[in-house]
């Protein structure tokens, strides 16, 4: 029998007890990204993006809210900024429940993941020069979901790509590897529970 999903409160307690893989590459400029953790009646649930077709880079892909540092800026506050342009959700920061694995892009940037909680549902304003639409995906869909993987290189580093395919999207890259770490986090906090309860 498989466990519960795990609830906000869950995720925040998960996120703070794990360590973070921090990354620096010469030469890579730095952005951040929002994995906005919707709050939603029937359980949480992840909100993507699907980027403009006419974008250059990533377009058409499904994504997370995000994009590079402006200067002084940390990447909480970047995640933050880059949810409210292009979706239009204006993020407390007291709603953060973490910090990710940060995660290279084939594009020269190091993307740091930002783990927030979105009360839902809320009103979307999708930024039409950057996202052409957007939808949702429960957390427990996606814990049934077995990702496949391949191997890529990029400048000289081998990087394993993880792949979603749910409700007939492909959720793949650095958002499928984004995800594969939320939700091994998640596992693990639910197993460590799991052993307390059973000790």
């Amino acid at each position: 029998m498989n466990a519960p999903t795990p609830g906000v409160a869950e995720i925040r307690s998960a996120l703070a007890g794990a360590d973070r893989t921090p990354l620096a590459w010469d030469g890579y400029g730095r952005a951040a990204i929002l994995v906005p953790v919707l709050d939603a009646p029937d359980g949480p649930a992840l909100l993507f993006t699907v980027r403009a077709s006419h974008l250059t880079r990533h377009g058409g892909q499904i994504a997370f809210p995000g994009g590079r540092l402006e200067p002084g800026e940390d990447a909480v506050s970047a995640a933050l900024r880059e949810t409210r342009e292009e979706v239009g959700l204006d993020v407390p920061a007291e709603d953060v429940l973490g910090v990710l694995d940060d995660q290279p892009s084939p594009f020269a940037l190091i993307a740091t993941p930002v783990v927030a909680r979105v009360a839902w549902p809320a009103p979307l304003e999708l930024q039409a020069s950057e996202v052409d639409t957007s939808f949702v995906v429960s957390l427990a869909t996606l814990r049934a979901t077995d990702p496949t993987w391949e191997d890529r290189v990029t400048d000289g580093r081998v990087r394993r790509l993880h792949c979603y395919e749910v409700e007939g999207r492909r959720i793949w890259g650095l958002t499928g590897n984004v995800v594969r770490e939320l939700l091994e986090r998640l596992a693990a906090a639910v197993d460590a529970r799991v052993g307390a309860v059973r000790s």
